[in-house]
């Protein structure tokens, strides 16, 4: 039996260069998690025992089908026992965390030596952003290389070999103190994978003084700061990529943010003595970033009186960033 516990990743996108397609920068953090226990059964079925409301059926479907392919041969039984999962389509990344820790699994169970960006490629994950792919890895803050698109092409394909996935150019550890408060709306959904294929299979150019702006952001104020524990200039330039590249997919979002919700949540937070905060990818989740424990519970304190004034159910989480990768054990 293979018992299989992980955080989940806060993503958002920037472009880098004309000829890649997509840079992205996320961290990962402990929690809402992944907690999956995999075991191999003397009879060839299949029993999904999930004690979550999220479903996850399709996704188990699509990783034992790739899995089976991979390997050229019937897979045995398996019970997959669910205990804790990621809520879907709310910007958290939780196919690309659900899909690995399943086939991660039932490879360890199978004793296939495969690394985990292998095994990536085979589950066709990390077409657009590497973030779910590393933090699942090693956890932390990263900024990945982005998808370089074939010669002569302009789509965005599926990867075809790990040298196709993107690749973590930087990662460092969060602070200790620094803590995310996290909000998902619970009467929105983001993107699903369809509506996210009409989103970023095409991309298109950025207007040069923009793309440059990310940069500048980027290289000179969000890297250094977390490096020099400086949450308040990291915060500050995170919130101003969060609106740029808010601004570039307001025509697949409706605008900056997601939704009203979304949007609300953010200039709460940012009222309230958040140091940054923004749209988990394709949102609904909105978070903010604040110092100390004591400091986020009163934030949270504040933006909680807020929604329930304006009469927005949400799901909300205080947690720390989670600054190692998926934990993959063997138990009785």
């Amino acid at each position: 039996m293979l018992k299989h516990q992980r955080g989940c990743t806060s993503v958002f996108i920037i472009f880098l260069e004309d000829n890649i397609a997509y840079g992205s920068i996320g961290v990962s953090i402990e929690v809402p998690k992944i907690s999956i226990t995999v075991s191999i059964l003397k009879d060839s079925q299949l029993i999904i025992v999930n004690k979550t409301d999220i479903e996850v059926n399709d996704i188990i479907d699509n990783v034992i089908k790739k899995v089976r392919d991979s390997v050229n041969k019937e897979l045995p039984g398996l019970k997959i026992n669910i205990t804790e999962a990621i809520p879907r389509h709310v910007g958290l990344g939780s196919t690309t965390q659900m899909s690995l820790a399943i086939g991660a699994a039932i490879m360890r169970l199978l004793n296939k030596q495969i690394k985990i960006r292998e095994l990536a490629v085979i589950l066709g994950r990390g077409r657009d952003s590497g973030i779910g792919i590393a933090s699942f890895e090693r956890g932390g803050f990263i900024v990945d290389s982005g998808r370089r698109l074939p010669l002569n092409s302009t789509r965005v394909e599926l990867p075809k070999s790990i040298n196709d996935l993107p690749y973590p150019i930087f990662r460092v550890k969060v602070p200790n103190d620094w803590y995310f408060l996290v909000f998902i709306p619970k009467q929105r959904i983001g993107l699903d994978e369809l509506a996210e294929r009409k989103a970023m299979d095409v991309p298109s150019s950025l207007p040069k003084e923009l793309k440059y702006e990310l940069y500048k952001l980027l290289l000179l104020y969000l890297i250094p700061s977390i490096t020099m524990n400086d949450i308040k200039t990291f915060g500050n330039a995170l919130t101003k990529i969060q609106a740029l590249v808010g601004q570039y997919f307001s025509k697949y979002q409706g605008g900056i943010y997601c939704c009203d919700e979304t949007e609300f949540v953010i200039k709460s937070l940012l009222r309230h003595g958040a140091y940054g905060a923004g749209q988990s990818s394709w949102g609904p989740t909105a978070y903010g970033i604040i110092k100390g424990q004591r400091q986020a519970m009163k934030v949270l304190s504040n933006v909680r009186k807020d929604i329930e004034k304006k009469g927005y159910d949400m799901l909300y989480f205080v947690t720390k960033a989670r600054n190692r990768g998926a934990i993959i054990q063997y138990s009785n």
